[in-house]
């Protein structure tokens, strides 16, 4: 079953000045236009490797919220509930700016969802008008342009352990970085995302070359090639200790430690990062030498010395002897 919305409305929440307004109707999801801005966004956080995994705290109101709507609770009012749950944060905070507040229930692949997406007025163009009972209704949610929604979840209607995938970004509140969208609205504890969780282990890898092979970029790509290698055997999934025991074959307290490494850094035995996100990461390796000099070249050629010879002197100099290229 495709993508599909079953319901969506949309409130408009201000800080100070003039007072929001909360819808009392829905969108028209029969419109082309309000049908495709809201499939364009409900996708991106689908399979999104910037996304981030995410539970709820016991004690959520949000989470109150979601399991009354399982239960029966309007949609309306439930969303109204959220919208407002959002402006007493915004009170609170002064610097958060208006926003529009955009929920819809989904269907995708027979999971039903509750999506949230918080937009800043520079993304949409809404009216008020009132429909035949004279009940407010905030329409037309029409894109000025293709910009991202930075604040935004999808959260599974399926059952007390409701999954919710989050994508957000830190707001300097009161001084300090604050993730509100999923601490303070949501109230959620969130997991790193498949991208941020690459990124660590690149980070990781580097520092753990540069302490103990003096930067070798032969040892950094021969474990870059072993990390692609292993989600693609593995259909995403990645076995530290695998690629340890693949890079470190011969020297038991070198596998060790790096696998230790690893674990101190928080990075879990087998980490879900899909191939997709594998390849981007950790497909090429960098070179660039105090001269300025910038080579990239594909992370497997390091393995192979009939293509690519690297040699590590003394001094701290590298010498690559690229073999066999075929110019094209």
């Amino acid at each position: 079953m495709a993508l599909s919305i079953k319901r969506a409305i949309l409130h408009i929440l201000r800080g100070e000045g003039p007072p929001s307004v909360f819808s009392q109707s829905e969108l028209d999801i029969d419109s082309e236009v309000c049908e495709a801005f809201i499939l364009k966004h409900v996708k991106k956080l689908i399979g999104n490797p910037a996304v981030r995994t995410a539970v709820f705290k016991p004690d959520s109101a949000a989470f109150g919220l979601v399991q009354a709507y399982q239960q029966g609770a309007h949609f309306k009012e439930t969303t109204i509930a959220l919208a407002e749950k959002m402006q007493g944060l915004m009170a609170r905070f002064k610097k958060l700016p208006p926003c529009d507040l955009l929920l819809a229930h989904v269907a995708n692949k027979g999971t039903e969802y509750l999506a949230v997406l918080k937009l800043s007025y520079q993304e949409v163009y809404r009216s008020c008008t009132k429909d035949a009972e004279n009940q407010l209704k905030v329409s037309n949610a029409l894109p000025f342009s293709s910009g991202k929604v930075e604040h935004a979840c999808l959260i599974g209607l399926g059952g007390a352990a409701v999954p919710i995938s989050v994508v957000e970004k830190p707001e300097v509140l009161d001084g300090n970085a604050v993730l509100y969208f999923s601490e303070l609205f949501l109230e959620c504890e969130t997991s790193p995302s498949k991208k941020e969780q690459a990124k660590l282990i690149d980070e990781i890898s580097n520092e753990f070359v540069q302490e103990y092979h003096e930067n070798s970029p032969k040892v950094a790509a021969k474990i870059k090639s072993a990390l692609v290698e292993e989600a693609e055997a593995e259909e995403g999934f990645v076995s530290i200790d695998n690629v340890a025991a693949q890079v470190f074959a011969d020297n038991e307290e070198e596998k060790a430690q790096y696998i230790a490494t690893m674990r101190d850094a928080g990075v879990i035995a087998d980490v879900p990062l899909g191939e997709k996100v594998a390849r981007a990461q950790f497909a090429t390796q960098r070179i660039k030498g105090d001269n300025g000099v910038e080579i990239k070249f594909p992370a497997g050629m390091a393995a192979d010395e009939d293509e690519l010879e690297i040699t590590t002197h003394p001094d701290g100099t590298v010498t690559l002897v690229i073999k066999r290229l075929r110019i094209v």
